[in-house]
């Protein structure tokens, strides 16, 4: 069958009936419009099904349950119904892990529930802080013994899981990880000693060392993060560092912070308006957990890590700015803190942070130099009683000045001639900020600002690549600023410098710049010499006109009318087409 006996094709008009086409036509085209997808009631329940966050769910809702249901502060009975209740909702959830990965190797749901357990853990240590609160007024409901049952119930559970399920926890955070569940639960009983008396400073600094203390016990992690990934590389489940096993640590971690804050909320001041809780107290803390993430980062040589840990110090300085102790309302700690270690959380924070960069300087840690340099220049700006930056103080040149050293050796040994004039800065401020009441400081800053004028100078000789040139520009535009304000700034002229030397200094410093200018071959420096010499004329100009002016009191007019006058010649000659003459006489020769 030929093509002259098939059938003629069917076009569809979009608005009417279908059309015969009898030849070859043009069918209009109509662009293709994407909608967003419509995600049906399927779409939520397949959702549900993949993620099946009902584990959480229930979790929560149990525990809000046990919670309201029984008074940890009230009798033994309620104290131990509340015990059994929450063990065996925990006990239950790995029971449930161990079934689902025996029968079903569901790892997806079984991560959901191991985390689960955990947290239990942590707020079956936290849910009986009350008990021991109550310690004063009923010492009959205040024993330790809830801690120390769930101490070992959690220890059991924990051993008793990770063999059920055949999931490999090295000892080098096995161990850790116990220490800290043991941590959670016997910190509390080390304070019942000093919760009879709230404003007494034992239960005070009770308090705010249990930042440092976990942060002490995270330490013990050192050993298995310096082992690398492969410590936990064949760990009888699908998971692979560095999910496994920080994701857990991580969670501990924030259980962490969570019961710094309970504490003080539970065990200070019982029935006392205010708490002294302040974010400083979990510095110490994030501050090791900084260190173990630097750690993380150089033994798995992962550069992004690295700076992150870098970065993160910051954000430990934002938390220990607090407020004055005349205006906080602590309770007075901040006051027992600056009378006991003589200095504001504030300065603490900076000591450690500075510290942490020297070290990671030592190790070579990639652009912990600048970290360290940045840090130095922020150190000069706080003292012991800087508690914010409305109580800042300084700045301090010694701080600045070893900033500038670093800045010089690094420039030097990386040929950077960024970091040269960094450093060359650093310095000179450093030593006007210490002496700016001796003579170096005198006539308005002259010999500082001279002194940076010539770093630039010298770096820029020195350095001729891109960031050469560009500081070779910076001096060029340096110099015609510095002789025009010398020319015509009268703040100058109210030192002990003579107003000879003042007046000569343009026309010098022009005839420097244009040597210089032939020496790095950069001509911007002779339009600087020459914006120096005419803003020179027009100051010194200016300044014979005023003195003339004072002696002659109609100067002014003559010189209107002597500017009038050359406008009326200018006018008289272009009548006379002389000034057309020329015009055209100058095109001829063209």
């Amino acid at each position: 069958m030929d093509d002259s006996q098939k059938a003629p094709d069917s076009d569809i008009s979009p608005l009417g009936p279908p059309t015969v086409s009898n030849g070859p036509q043009l069918v209009p085209t109509f662009p293709q419009t994407s909608f967003p997808k419509q995600y049906d009631l399927q779409d939520c329940l397949r959702w549900l099904y993949t993620n099946n966050p009902f584990y959480v769910i229930s979790a929560v809702l149990v525990l809000y349950g046990l919670r309201i249901s029984f008074n940890t502060s009230g009798p033994t009975f309620q104290i131990g119904a509340l015990m059994i209740g929450l063990t065996a909702y925990t006990a239950l959830l790995a029971g449930a892990a161990w079934f689902l990965i025996r029968f079903g190797k569901l790892w997806e749901d079984v991560r959901t529930l191991l985390l689960l357990v955990v947290l239990l853990l942590l707020a079956i240590s936290a849910s009986f802080d009350e008990t021991l609160a109550t310690s004063v007024e009923r010492p009959g409901t205040g024993i330790p013994l809830p801690f120390y049952g769930g101490l070992a119930f959690a220890i059991v559970l924990c051993e008793a899981l990770l063999r059920g399920i055949g999931l490999r926890l090295p000892a080098g955070f096995r161990l850790p990880f116990h220490a800290i569940m043991a941590t959670f639960y016997l910190y509390p009983v080390v304070l019942i000693q000093w919760i009879h008396d709230p404003k007494a400073p034992s239960i005070n600094w009770g308090l705010f060392c249990f930042s440092a203390v976990m942060g002490g016990v995270f330490l013990t992690l050192l050993p298995a993060i310096r082992r690398g990934p492969n410590y936990v590389g064949n760990n009888g489940s699908p998971w692979r560092w560095p999910w496994y096993p920080w994701v857990l640590f991580g969670v501990l971690a924030f259980g962490v912070c969570a019961r710094a804050y309970y504490l003080c909320y539970s065990l200070h001041g019982v029935g006392e308006p205010g708490s002294i809780f302040g974010f400083y107290f979990l510095v110490p803390f994030l501050f090791v957990a900084n260190i173990l993430l630097l750690e993380v980062g150089i033994v798995s040589h992962h550069k992004n890590v690295i700076r992150l840990a870098l970065v993160l110090p910051v954000g430990l300085v934002a938390l220990a700015v607090t407020a004055s102790p005349l205006d906080a309302a602590d309770l007075g700690f901040l006051t027992l803190f600056h009378d006991t270690l003589r200095m504001s959380p504030l300065f603490l924070a900076m000591s450690a942070v500075t510290a942490f960069y020297f070290v990671a300087l030592l190790r070579r840690v990639p652009d912990a130099w600048l970290a360290f340099s940045a840090t130095l220049i922020a150190f000069s700006f706080c003292d012991p009683r800087t508690y914010n930056p409305n109580t800042s103080a300084g700045p301090y040149g010694l701080p600045i000045f070893a900033a500038g050293g670093l800045f010089l050796i690094v420039g030097v040994m990386r040929r950077h001639a960024v970091g040269c004039l960094l450093g060359a800065c650093c310095a000179v401020s450093a030593v006007w900020i210490d002496f700016h009441e001796t003579p170096f400081g005198e006539y308005h800053g002259a010999i500082p600002v001279h002194l940076l004028l010539a770093s630039i100078l010298v770096v820029g000789a020195v350095f001729r690549d891109e960031w050469g040139k560009w500081i070779q520009n910076l001096g060029a535009a340096a110099i015609l600023l510095l002789t025009l304000t010398a020319a015509n700034c009268p703040a100058w002229r109210c030192g002990d410098l003579p107003d000879t030397m003042l007046t000569f200094y343009p026309p010098t410093v022009a005839v420097g710049a244009v040597a210089y200018g032939f020496l790095v071959k950069n001509r911007w420096y002779y339009a600087s010499a020459v914006g120096s010499v005419c803003g020179w004329s027009a100051g010194t100009g200016w300044n014979t006109y005023r003195q003339a002016r004072n002696a002659v009191v109609g100067l002014n007019y003559i010189v209107l009318g002597a500017i009038f006058f050359l406008v009326a010649i200018v006018v008289s000659l272009s009548k006379m087409g002389l000034l057309r003459r020329l015009f055209l006489r100058g095109r001829k020769k063209d």
